[in-house]
């Protein structure tokens, strides 16, 4: 049985009808190349459900948006200790975190060669696909490099050791009906035993430093802020 939690992003993320509502913040993004085939696959994807019976319950993300995180960053709406850098002051504002990290970006390795495979389609507050390191090699790799840039950004949130990789498709914004529910199984299912039957795997794009208003668009350069 899937376990949704549609709604939980309204009034943060979103607004009822789908709409970005302000929420800024910074995050260590793997923005897709959009000739690439995993965008394209990702894509195909988004577009099936965003056109299906499960529509209104979504807002899908634009193309622009597509992504693997790599490191989760901080939001100005999210001042909790645990969910903010250890580098600097709660109290913080974003212009003193976002120079911050600019500088300390500048000193840090790059993740080098890293490959991923889709794995399932997860489902709880959104949709995403959810992924894997194709080799224990690729995992031993991007878990290092995440504890190096973690430490020297302060960025170790909780479940930090065990993050699971994604690319987010739509957030849920409406509680799915029964029909919807069990379109949305059915959609699962044909997914992951597609995964299974023809894994694809795809070279990570280089992890950018990013800067969002909401999330509409990461930005890979400092963007004003009015807070």
């Amino acid at each position: 049985m899937l376990n949704v939690s549609f709604g939980s992003s309204v009034g943060k993320k979103f607004n009822e009808d789908g709409t970005f509502r302000p929420f800024p913040g910074n995050t260590i993004i793997c923005l897709l190349d959009q000739t690439s085939e995993v965008f394209l696959r990702a894509k195909t994807l988004r577009n099936e459900l965003a056109s299906s019976t499960l529509s209104p319950c979504l807002a899908a993300l634009p193309d622009e948006s597509l992504h693997m995180t790599a490191i989760e960053g901080v939001c100005d709406q999210v001042r909790k200790q645990e969910y903010w850098t250890q580098k600097l002051f709660l109290d913080a504002d974003l212009v003193s975190v976002d120079a911050f990290l600019v500088q300390q970006w500048k000193t840090l390795p790059p993740l080098c060669e890293v490959s991923m495979t889709f794995d399932h389609l997860r489902v709880d507050s959104g949709i995403c696909i959810g992924l894997h390191p194709t080799s224990d090699e690729d995992e031993k790799r991007i878990r290092a490099w995440r504890d190096v840039v973690g430490d020297a950004l302060g960025f170790r949130f909780p479940g930090h050791e065990t993050y699971a990789f994604h690319i987010s498709l739509a957030y849920g914004i409406h509680m799915p009906d029964v029909q919807q529910l069990e379109f949305l199984q059915a959609f699962k299912e044909h997914f992951d035993r597609t995964c299974k039957q023809t894994p694809f795997s795809f070279t990570v794009p280089e992890p950018s430093l990013t800067f969002f208003d909401d999330m509409s668009h990461f930005h890979t350069h400092l963007i004003p802020r009015s807070i």
